[in-house]
């Protein structure tokens, strides 16, 4: 199945997470595809469009939501550092977590 998340680093100290952009710009394109099948009134295409964002929406639940989960409680504790775009395929975005030592405090 399509990942949301890449994991690039997970040790001790940090994990950082990179972005999928293809995801983002698959539902661009699948919007696109079926207002193209609205304006020519093709049901097909407004199906496939449906049928994309429903897979987009199940990808959203199970993927990416575990994931934002740790990056609000990251944010929260002032743990995150958030760099890149989720739009670009060249310098995708990547979040980085630093993993708090509660031993050492």
């Amino acid at each position: 199945m399509i990942e949301a998340y890449k994991i690039l680093e997970d040790n001790e100290q940090r994990v950082t997470y990179e972005y999928n952009s293809t995801l983002t710009w698959s539902i661009f394109g699948a919007l696109g595809v079926g207002l193209f099948g609205v304006y020519l009134g093709v049901f097909l295409l407004q199906v496939l469009c449906g049928v994309a964002m429903v897979v987009y929406l199940y990808i959203g639940f199970t993927k990416v939501n575990p994931i934002n989960k740790k990056v609000r409680a990251s944010l929260r504790e002032g743990t995150l550092t958030m760099e890149g775009s989720k739009y670009s395929f060249t310098k995708p975005l990547r979040l980085t977590i630093t993993k708090i030592n509660k031993d050492a405090t």
